[in-house]
């Protein structure tokens, strides 16, 4: 099927934070990460609070670390537009600058730039805010689970001005609806059914979703904690901002899972009026293997597809396959140093699977330093090198491992080489994709390891579809595409509205 659209999909995290308020790790190392799996992102500096005096005493800890915070960004809040300005043209990365606005009755909102002009203005409410603000910011709410007065979203006071789309997905958890694997469980709560996406939706609000990490160590685009889609024409800084005004992005977890969602040729975050028959299409590709595609209408599963490989093996082997290291005791500090090739067939692409520690607030310690997480992956000559230095898994949900994923092309009797701290290992690509992963312990049962696999089929990874529906079920309807993989990775895209 060709492509239905001559657009691109660009990756970011417009929420994470560094040491530039509270938070932990240098901004330059943070832009250095985030330049190694994105597009584009921004680090956000904690600026206000304007009903923190409402807070009881027994929450005078908090207090008192987010109003140190605020000190600090404001005194240093020019240097550091000035110097990610230099950070932008260093890493090659986009930077929309960013300050979050923090509120118990109206939410948590992140205030961004286009540009290196970004002022530091807050007021006691968010329409008044926004009133001070202009074309060129956006006001974006996010952890909108934890619900009304409780710094979550308020659907009361939420309007589309500047606030194109909202973030669903995070280290907080997934607020798009109640019945999500991803449960929130910071202490500042859980998911109320007024804080979820389809809630503002019921109540006719118009906005797309997106992901972030809201990473508080130092990691924008921290895997698995959170990320942005943007379907855009290029990726200058003009074109993405566009883009996101237009509602023409989406929430992943981890995994970059491309979604071209179009209904009469129009994106996702459009609105269609005076359309009975929709003509819809669907194309989503992905590294990992995907599991199914759900079409929903007005959040009500339309269509289902699951995805089922015929698991061939050919003369050719094409497919895609994980290379993790790291696990080992949890007190430890790892150097990894490896390289990874075929012997006869081709890497035709990869992706980085690069995460932080789990940092939310100033208290959490961890074992490994914030500067040790400096992961370095080139390709060179059909080789990947990499290095790294990892620690034991921080919790049973929480992985430390660092990972990449590659897409090759292979004859049916390739192996896969690999050479890392100073072993050798060799790996039979039919092997692994008839019987599975393979595990390597480098100093026997409990010690570090790597792991190789599993392999996805190609038949997995890629999804099209075109379907007619022209029969309205109400005055206005709205679409959206959910994608599920075998790995747990999900995305989420923004709907499309169509009115008859």
């Amino acid at each position: 099927m060709k492509r239905i659209s001559e657009n691109k999909i660009y990756w970011g995290d417009l929420h994470s934070h560094c040491a530039i308020s509270y938070g932990e790790g240098n901004l330059e190392n943070a832009i250095k990460r985030a330049s190694q799996q994105l597009d584009f992102c921004s680090v956000t500096g904690h600026a206000f609070w304007p009903d923190i005096d409402s807070l009881t005493k027994d929450k005078e800890d908090i207090k008192n670390y987010h109003l140190q915070g605020f000190i600090k960004l404001k005194k240093n809040w020019r240097h550091i537009l000035a110097i990610l300005k230099i950070f932008e043209k260093k890493y090659n990365i986009k930077i929309f600058p960013s300050y979050e606005w923090h509120s118990l009755k109206y939410g948590d909102h992140n205030i961004y730039s286009n540009d290196f002009n970004l002022k530091l203005l807050s007021a006691n409410n968010i329409n008044d805010l926004k009133k001070k603000l202009t074309k060129n910011n956006l006001v974006i709410p996010h952890h909108i689970g934890y619900g009304k007065n409780k710094r979550g979203i308020n659907w009361d006071f939420y309007s589309s001005q500047l606030s194109p789309f909202v973030e669903i997905f995070s280290m907080h958890g997934c607020s798009i609806n109640e019945n999500n694997p991803f449960t929130m469980l910071h202490d500042m709560g859980t998911l109320t059914g007024n804080g979820t996406a389809i809630s503002g939706w019921n109540k006719n609000k118009i906005f797309g979703v997106i992901g972030s990490t809201d990473h508080h160590g130092g990691y924008p685009g921290s895997f698995g904690q959170g990320r942005m889609a943007v379907i855009s024409n290029n990726n200058s800084k003009k074109e993405l901002w566009n883009a996101f005004k237009k509602r023409r992005v989406y929430a992943a977890t981890g995994d970059k899972i491309n979604i071209f969602f179009t209904i009469n040729n129009m994106h996702m975050g459009s609105k269609i009026n005076k359309c009975k028959n929709r003509s819809i299409n669907i194309e989503v590709s992905s590294i990992s293997a995907i599991e199914s595609i759900i079409l929903f209408k007005n959040d009500k599963k339309y269509k289902v597809f699951n995805i089922k490989s015929k698991k061939e093996i050919k003369k050719i082997i094409t497919g895609s396959l994980e290379v993790a290291w790291g696990w080992g005791k949890k007190y430890s500090a790892i150097k990894w140093d490896g390289k990874v090739s075929l012997e006869k067939g081709i890497i035709n692409d990869y992706q980085t699977c690069f995460r932080g520690m789990p940092k939310l607030e100033p208290n959490q310690k961890h074992y490994l330093k914030n500067s040790d997480l400096l992961n370095e992956l080139k390709e060179i000559e059909g080789r990947i090198h990499f290095k790294s230095i990892t620690t034991g898994n921080y919790s049973l949900k929480d992985p430390a491992y660092q990972a990449f994923k590659i897409h090759i092309s292979s004859p049916s009797d390739d192996n896969l080489k690999i050479f890392v701290n100073k072993k050798e290992y060799k790996v039979s690509i039919k092997d692994l994709a008839i019987n599975g992963s393979k595990v390597f312990y480098m100093k026997g049962w409990l010690s570090e390891l790597i792991k190789i696999g599993p392999f996805s089929h190609q038949d997995e990874l890629y999804f099209s579809k075109k379907i007619i529906d022209s029969k309205p079920s109400q005055k206005t309807d709205r679409y959206r595409v959910e994608v599920i993989q075998n790995n747990g990775e999900r995305a989420w895209s923004s709907p499309i509205w169509v009115s008859n």
